[in-house]
């Protein structure tokens, strides 16, 4: 609920505002702690409605992990250079341009001013603000080193992107080859195979086998074309629901690892992440049960979350970290001894930093191999399926040179 409020700082000077809380009682509790004189609360139904109806905006909306790193960048140059944090995302808010964060950036300024902590102004918009990063804006503030976590927060973020974007540029290539491949070969099968086939079969002449069968499935795309684009958008739909559900993501995140040529990647970028991610909060100051517990929920990959949970757990008994890490059998021996050598003597963020830059080369050296592993795989496949339907298509006229012949 969104309440507004009307009191007197210890000046004896007019402070008005709203705060949004669960209840009348904490907004008190909250202008109490900030030694102002209450004289006023009322509960805003104007902005709690204004809040509903933009939920349905809301739902459509997003922030890409490029406006958040560089809305994290400018902020940590702000407290850096000195100014107030309330003040820095007013500023913020007005240059922001993203409409979901421009709002968030707003109401985190709103509670600010209402006497919250900044991790958890942020932690009440966690389609924005993952658990690391409030986790990390946590130690940052209890360490009185805000602007350095900050930066470092912008560095795994701006990391983050360029991974994702050469996911996403080695997975357009093959995805474009395979859509033009599927293009081309419905449309031989369904336009150039029969006009060409059946002027032989009206001649009486028997088709080969390896004709009927490609003129079989012709005719079945034909005759069902549209029912085979409802049930593969079915298809579609419903991995991506199975893929929602803790069972089926765990199927799929063990299928992604195991996969001969995506998984080495698949396994690279885990890692990279885990690495990267685990050594930023450990420099941040972030507990190692704590740091550990973020990890599970940012690290991407369902198999080795729950490999994190279990090495948590052990270490929680008072185990190494190391130890637990490689009981797991998920990391390579190289990890879980670097982890070793760091634990002993005392740099364990360094050693995890270290490794997270050797494994975001091993990233690109992953994706690069990925993708020439699979072009001539995709050219073979689609040369085959292309060259199999041409024969059956030629074989007629072979038959009949052969009984004239």
């Amino acid at each position: 609920m969104i309440f507004s409020y009307r009191a007197l700082d210890t000046a004896g000077a007019v402070v008005k505002g709203t705060l949004e809380a669960d209840n009348r009682n904490l907004v008190i509790e909250s202008l109490l702690r900030q030694n102002y004189t209450i004289v006023e609360i009322k509960e805003d139904r104007n902005r709690e409605a204004a809040k509903k109806s933009s939920l349905n905006i809301t739902l459509f909306e997003s922030v890409k992990i490029n406006d958040l790193s560089l809305f994290t960048r400018q902020l940590s140059t702000m407290v850096g250079a000195g100014l107030p944090i309330v003040r820095s995302f007013q500023i913020l808010e007005e240059q922001t341009k993203n409409p979901m964060l421009r709002r968030a950036v707003g109401d985190i300024s709103t509670n600010l001013e209402g006497g919250l902590a900044l991790n958890e102004c942020m932690a009440r918009h966690p389609k924005i603000f993952s658990p690391m990063y409030v986790s990390m804006v946590k130690a940052g503030e209890t360490g009185g080193a805000l602007d350095t976590i900050l930066a470092r927060l912008a560095d795994t973020l701006e990391r983050d992107r360029e991974i994702n974007s050469k996911v996403k540029s080695a997975s357009i290539y093959p995805i474009m080859i395979l859509c033009v491949a599927l293009l081309v070969v419905i449309f031989i099968l369904t336009f150039v195979m029969p006009t060409f086939v059946e002027s032989f079969s009206s001649s009486g002449t028997e088709l080969p086998t390896f004709t009927q069968f490609f003129m079989g499935i012709s005719y079945f795309i034909k005759d069902n074309g549209l029912w085979l684009i409802i049930v593969i958008i079915l298809l579609v739909i419903g991995l991506k629901w199975v893929g929602t559900k803790p069972g089926g993501r765990l199927f799929f995140d063990r299928l992604y690892l195991n996969l001969p040529i995506i998984g080495k990647a698949v396994n690279r970028i885990a890692v990279s992440r885990f690495t990267r991610i685990l050594g930023t909060l450990i420099k941040s100051g972030v507990p190692i049960l704590e740091a550990l517990e973020v990890l599970r929920g940012v690290v991407g990959n369902r198999v080795i979350s729950d490999a994190i949970g279990e090495a948590r757990d052990s270490i929680r008994e008072g185990q190494s970290i190391a130890a637990p890490i490689a009981a797991t059998g998920v990391f390579e021996p190289m990890v879980t001894q670097m982890i070793a050598v760091g634990e002993e003597t005392g740099a364990l963020d360094d050693m995890l930093e270290r490794m997270s830059a050797f494994y975001d080369n091993e990233v690109t050296f992953a994706i690069d191999a990925m993708l020439k592993s699979m072009e001539p795989a995709m050219i073979i496949f689609v040369a085959a399926i292309i060259g199999s339907i041409i024969v059956a298509t030629y074989l007629p006229v072979f038959n009949i040179i052969s009984t004239i012949s």
